[in-house]
């Protein structure tokens, strides 16, 4: 039984064949000068876009608030540098000055750092961001040693130093020794040593280690704690083992380096000044450029190992390298027309639809493979050249059409949903296809007849193309067997197909390697504090900071910030503690030395010191006080061998303690912080273009993972649902492209088996055409869940692959069955066969190639599609071949016309006899014809 096929499209085919056959050099040289214009257009043009707000329709409402968030505060979503403060807190601090000194020289390539709170940006109010604890305490070691200070700024020597502290142990015994007397329980005077030897002990260091070694006075100066978001003044995570930088990236020179690559190259520079800091850097920019990066260079290494794969797939079947040659020059020119389409059509490429080339090489290479199988096959049955020539182009040519179409279906659903992303790489995908497909019926024909135009015919083969009773044969000989154990075993693991999850992590994608990565996992799993945030906005300050107050209470909330968050509390209480810290220090002023002190009278004071605090030690042994008898003994040893070598560092200790107080005095009488007096560095970051005052919200846990992110932007949602910001945005985008991809795959299902139908005109045919898809698609879902495997955002692109893949390969072997009279036993050994089994080969060489692929999306990608398309080969010459043995023994009798078309060729062909009269065709193969769509 055939079918008709049209007589337009029949006529429209026969056109293409004979324009190949009579004009081959006209068709390639315009074929190859468009794909070099193409090519070139794209090379000038084509962009690549990372960001996730790309992928998304913007005109939903989460999309909308997002674009808001983004014109309002656009450098917000920064570069993050994490450096660790463990172990040396002064090391990271030194790190992070030096980065960013050097990254606000660069204006190329650096809008803005934000990494500490400078007391000098903050004038005289550095004081209020302690806490009133700290001041309180500040105010308590100041007042113990006020009396000190006082007899020091009159006589800044160092003997004046351990001469008053002398007597302030003295004095202390005495109380002591008195306090003992009326209370015999009292404990000794060395009790009170602790707060004295808070001072002495950093003197006594700075003085063995020389001036370098820094002020002994920090003691007593304010000391700056971890308050959540400051540590010493930085920016820190919560826990406080990591500063972080946050680092604005500017638009970066023409024709220079990506201001990301030029920022790390800062940050290496400075990692080689200190080798024992740990640094690196993550945030949302460094994320997607590291992802943009992997990506480029997998898609490079997988096409390079899918060409070569591709090569030894059709160099080996079909034994030669000529044909197999054409092939990948049609498919590499189809290639260069769809970027050119592209460019045209859309101008750019974001990071779902940059896989469209393995689409290309896949599947647009089953293109001259279909039409390569035919010809050979009618050459070896003794076709000259342009007969054989128009029946591949004509029948065969007419089927891939057909296929093509099939898989365009496949592709385009998506268009209908409201992702973006995979609307345009369904988009791009379809018209590459179609464009694929013109290229191999013009090139490759066309090289075909400039190769055999003046080719001597072959003798037909007098044997079969398979013996009698072959292995297939034999195979099939029980068809019912085979196709009921294939059902069985199907439906007995189909409970599997519901353990198959959807996993919505973006992160796991990325390839855990790379920097970005490997920080962001550090904030997030050993600072409690990750790079994501959300953001809410208000028009005021105070609604800004009742919304804040809200989302504190959510347990899934583990920090707010807001511009009240920069702004010290309790000010009036802490400015009167400070006033009375005045009050104490006015008077102190310190007097300039005019001799320098007596080492004599230095070593005799050190010395009645060490004595003191042995004795004390003896009624109570105390380290700290152990500690400070081994330093006097240094410096006293120190000045044995060298009188004067103190009388530097005398000068610099007075002139120190000088600049401190000085410092101090001037930050005692602090002016009120309000959102107006902050620095601009810090307004920017909460107060939008036009006005609105952002609320930052810090996720608790793994927000990264699917429930953890549904609950946390549940939980948002119920304090202001237009919530935004990265992680809203990026569940958005999951959740968009989830459904939509579920969406496109019902469309495709639907509008393939329409089309399938509409094209046989045949029930039973159109559900025979699905079979490889149902089996091998319900053989994928079982594998996955027996794997562990998950669907994520990206291997589900491979759901309209597999779906064209399978409906495909069902359509090929109905096409040549129909063609052949339902001759099932002889469809495998047919060049549909030959040809079907090279195509699903090079698809799933090329997404094989996937696989080694360093961003873990791209290769679950890879691994699917093998999985898929192995699976769609195995039902196709398992299942189907069985259902056409069954089904073609029953249907013989009850056919009672055919619906044909004129054949390219009479029934015995007559070659021209110049040529030579080939032996006659077997009988039981009768000759081919113009076939409806007639496959290979």
């Amino acid at each position: 039984m055939t079918v008709a096929v049209s007589d337009w499209r029949r006529r429209f085919f026969s056109a293409l064949a004979r324009l190949d056959e009579q004009h081959p050099w006209t068709v390639l040289a315009l074929s190859l000068a468009v794909a070099v214009s193409s090519v070139l257009y794209a090379k000038a043009r084509l962009e690549f876009r990372t960001g996730q707000d790309d992928l998304v329709r913007a005109d939903s409402r989460d999309s909308r608030n997002y674009l808001h968030y983004s014109k309002e505060f656009p450098d917000l979503d920064a570069l993050i540098v994490v450096v660790s403060a463990n172990p040396s807190l002064t090391a990271a601090e030194q790190f992070a000055d030096r980065l960013a000194d050097r990254l606000t020289q660069d204006k190329v390539n650096v809008k803005s750092v934000f990494y500490r709170i400078d007391p000098k940006m903050m004038g005289n109010s550095g004081l209020l961001y302690l806490g009133t604890d700290d001041l309180q305490a500040l105010a308590g070691r100041i007042g113990a040693s006020l009396p000190l200070l006082t007899a020091y700024a009159a006589n800044p020597t160092l003997a004046n130093i351990f001469a008053m502290t002398n007597q302030m142990i003295d004095r202390a015994a005495r109380s002591s020794r008195a306090t003992m007397r009326s209370q015999p329980d009292h404990r000794p005077a060395g009790d009170g040593l602790a707060g004295q030897l808070d001072l002495l002990n950093p003197l006594l260091t700075s003085m063995i280690e020389g001036s370098a070694a820094g002020s002994p006075w920090t003691a007593l100066m304010p000391r700056e704690g971890h308050n959540g978001v400051l540590r010493d003044n930085y920016l820190a995570s919560t826990n406080g083992r990591y500063l972080l930088l946050h680092v604005a990236p500017a638009d970066g020179a023409p024709n220079g380096p990506n201001p990301v690559e030029a920022i790390t190259a800062h940050l290496n520079a400075v990692r080689t000044q200190f080798p024992k800091v740990v640094a690196g850097m993550t945030g949302g920019p460094a994320l997607a450029h590291a992802e943009e990066e992997t990506t480029q260079h997998d898609m490079t290494q997988g096409s390079i190992i899918a060409i070569i794969g591709l090569a030894l797939l059709l160099v080996i079947p079909f034994r030669g390298i000529v044909e197999p040659f054409f092939a990948v020059v049609a498919l590499l020119i189809g290639a260069a027309w769809s970027f050119g389409f592209t460019t045209l059509a859309v101008g750019h490429l974001n990071l779902l639809s940059a896989v469209f080339t393995s689409v290309l090489v896949g599947i647009g290479i089953n293109f001259p493979i279909h039409l390569m199988a035919r010809y050979d096959e009618a050459r070896r049955k003794g076709l000259p050249m342009p007969a054989a020539l128009e029946l591949a182009v004509v029948n065969t040519g007419t089927g891939v059409f057909a296929s093509a179409c099939i898989m365009a279906l496949a592709f385009l659903m998506p268009m209908f949903t409201d992702f973006s992303g995979i609307a345009e790489l369904g988009e791009i995908s379809a018209a590459g296809l179609f464009l694929c497909l013109v290229a191999a019926l013009l090139v490759f024909p066309a090289l075909i007849a400039l190769r055999d135009r003046r080719a001597t015919p072959r003798p037909a083969s007098v044997l079969s193309l398979a013996p009698r009773q072959s292995i297939l044969e034999k195979l099939f000989a029980r068809p019912a067997l085979i196709a009921g154990v294939a059902t069985a075993a199907t439906i007995a693991a189909g409970v599997l197909i519901p353990q198959v999850s959807f996993d919505q992590n973006v992160l796991r994608l990325q390839a855990s390697d790379t920097e970005a990565v490997r920080f962001e996992n550090i904030l997030l799993h050993d600072s409690g504090r990750s790079s994501w945030f959300a953001v809410a906005l208000a028009a005021t300050q105070a609604g800004a900071d009742r919304k804040a107050a809200a989302f504190r209470k959510l347990p899934v909330v583990i920090d707010v910030e807001t511009i009240s968050t920069y702004i010290p509390d309790h000010q009036d209480e802490k400015r009167a503690i400070l006033a009375g810290l005045g009050r104490q220090l006015m008077p102190l002023a310190l007097q300039p030395s005019v001799h320098p002190g007596d080492p004599a009278d230095l070593r005799r004071e050190l010395g009645g010191l060490s004595a003191r605090l042995a004795a004390i030690s003896s009624h109570t042994p105390d380290a700290a006080t152990a500690k400070t008898v081994d330093l006097i003994q240094r410096v006293m040893a120190q000045l044995s061998a060298k009188p004067n070598a103190l009388a530097g560092y005398e000068r610099h200790l007075a002139a120190d303690l000088g600049e401190r107080i000085a410092m101090l005095k001037g930050q005692l009488a602090p002016s009120e912080v309000t959102a107006t007096t902050l620095p601009q560095i810090i307004r920017d970051r909460f107060i939008g273009a036009s006005g609105l005052y952002l609320v930052q919200i810090y996720p608790k846990g793994d927000i990264w993972e699917d429930a953890p992110l549904q609950r946390f932007i549940g939980s948002l949602r119920k304090v202001d649902r237009d919530v935004t910001g990265p992680p809203v945005q990026t569940y958005t985008l999951a959740s968009v492209m989830r459904h939509g991809y579920e969406r496109a795959a019902l469309f495709a299902l639907i509008a393939v088996f329409v089309f399938v139908f509409a094209d046989f005109r045949n029930l039973r045919d159109a559900l025979l055409a699905t079979v490889p898809l149902v089996y091998g698609g319900a053989w994928l879902l079982e594998a996955m869940a027996a794997l562990g495997w998950e669907f994520n955002l990206a291997n589900l692109f491979a759901v309209p692959i597999i779906i064209g893949m399978g409906v495909d390969n069902g359509v090929n072997m109905i096409y040549r069955w129909r063609e052949e009279q339902d001759k099932s036993s002889l469809i495998l050994t047919k060049a549909v066969g030959k040809s079907v089994t090279i195509c699903s080969l090079t698809t799933i060489a090329a997404f094989a190639a996937l696989i080694p692929a360093d961003h873990n999306g791209i290769s679950s990608l890879g691994w699917v599609m093998t999985l898929g398309v192995s699976f769609i080969l195995i039902a196709t010459f398992v299942v189907l071949p069985a259902l056409f043995e069954i089904l073609g023994s029953r249907i013989e009798h009850s056919r009672t016309h055919q619906d044909e078309v004129p054949a390219i060729l009479p029934a015995n062909p007559e070659v021209p006899p110049e040529i030579g009269q080939p032996p006659e065709p077997p009988k039981s193969e009768p000759p081919p014809k113009i076939a409806g769509g007639g496959r290979s």
